[in-house]
């Protein structure tokens, strides 16, 4: 016969066992998604969760930085996150990533190859990310505007709209804006000026920073926002990510302005790069982390997420969908997508020698 401490000794193991199994339960029936705002409608996130009774939190991200500490620090919290690819890399160097079993990620057929191609520069054999969306940096041009500037035969497919200096002083007077980011405004100033745009050398940022002095005091903006001022009249020429073509282009259809704003990525100095989807390795349900990406691949669901929010979708259906529609939003041709050039990395060294730079110019703007 037992003895009562033996008795409540069992009864102890057994709370404990079945509190851990129910623990256990409630993480295997939640997903948690870290994910940059307004590229998911909250119906796809319902459609994919509430027939399997998974509980989806999802969070949005403000940057990669702020992504590559929750990372780096360990426990991040999240299954599926969205880095971009450039921040990737090192971050899956780090070790903070599960290496993908893309057997269990179907729908990966869909993908575009010459993307996933590309995209080896930065995941070799692409053991960790998995391409969700992706963009260009460009050129928001207000054609009536620019060619009452420059004249009728001038041809827009340039940087010399940004990067020329008796150019830029004579656009001045109808608006000319800089993205607020010296990553992406270095990296094109480097390949206009025929060096890579990915240099480690600090005297190619120097040149740089030499012809970005130039055409600063013409510069009217420096922003990462220019739909508005673009749609408003503000400004004729602004540099800017392709997803905001797509905003632009239904603003203008929308409001029947009267208005033509051409989204103009110039041959082989356009740079392409990815919002990824990857599975932290500390990830509690890598299950349902495969499940969702698996769903996000679905050619009728990256279709519908790419009408909703504007940026190409590195399935090829969708692609093809968004080229046959013809709605405005940016939809590049296979020949295009073959020119562009891929962001890489650059060292913390040069990152502070870009920055220093990048301030000097914000001094001067001031």
């Amino acid at each position: 016969m037992r003895s009562k401490s033996n008795n409540s000794a069992a009864l102890l193991l057994a709370a404990t066992l079945v509190l851990s199994t129910q623990t256990l339960a409630a993480e295997r029936a939640q997903l948690n998604v870290l994910n940059w705002s307004e590229l998911i409608p909250q119906a796809t996130i319902d459609a994919f969760s509430q027939p399997r009774g998974l509980q989806l939190h999802y969070d949005i991200l403000d940057s990669d930085d702020t992504l590559e500490a929750k990372l780096l620090a360990g426990n991040s919290g999240y299954d599926v996150v969205y880095p971009s690819s450039s921040f990737m890399v090192k971050q899956a160097k780090a070790g903070a990533y599960q290496e993908l079993d893309w057997a269990k990620i179907p729908n990966s057929r869909h993908l575009d190859p010459a993307l996933l191609k590309k995209l080896q520069s930065h995941d070799p054999q692409n053991k960790y990310g998995v391409p969700f969306l992706w963009g260009t940096d460009g050129m928001l041009v207000n054609v009536k505007k620019v060619k009452a500037i420059l004249g009728a035969d001038f041809d827009l497919n340039t940087w010399d709209l940004l990067f020329k200096p008796e150019v830029v002083n004579k656009l001045k007077a109808c608006g000319v804006s800089m993205l607020d980011s010296p990553q992406d405004v270095f990296s094109l100033m480097l390949r206009y000026q025929g060096k890579n745009p990915s240099s480690e050398n600090p005297d190619d940022y120097q040149a740089a920073f030499a012809q970005l002095k130039q055409v600063w005091p013409a510069v009217t903006q420096v922003t990462s926002t220019s739909r508005d001022p673009v749609t408003r009249g503000d400004l004729c020429v602004a540099m800017a990510w392709s997803g905001d073509a797509g905003v632009v282009q239904r603003i203008v259809r929308e409001n029947q302005l009267d208005m033509d704003i051409r989204y103009i990525t110039p041959r082989n100095q356009t740079p392409i790069w990815f919002t990824m989807m990857g599975i932290p390795r500390d990830a509690k349900n890598k299950a349902a982390a495969y499940s969702w990406i698996n769903y996000l691949l679905d050619p009728h669901v990256a279709s519908t997420l790419t009408e909703y929010n504007t940026y190409p979708s590195a399935v090829m259906l969708a692609q093809q969908v968004g080229q046959a529609t013809k709605d405005g939003r940016y939809a590049p041709s296979a020949e295009e997508i073959e020119s562009f050039y891929v962001f890489e990395p650059i060292s913390p060294r040069i990152t502070k020698v870009m920055t220093r730079y990048w301030r000097k110019l914000a001094s001067a703007q001031r």
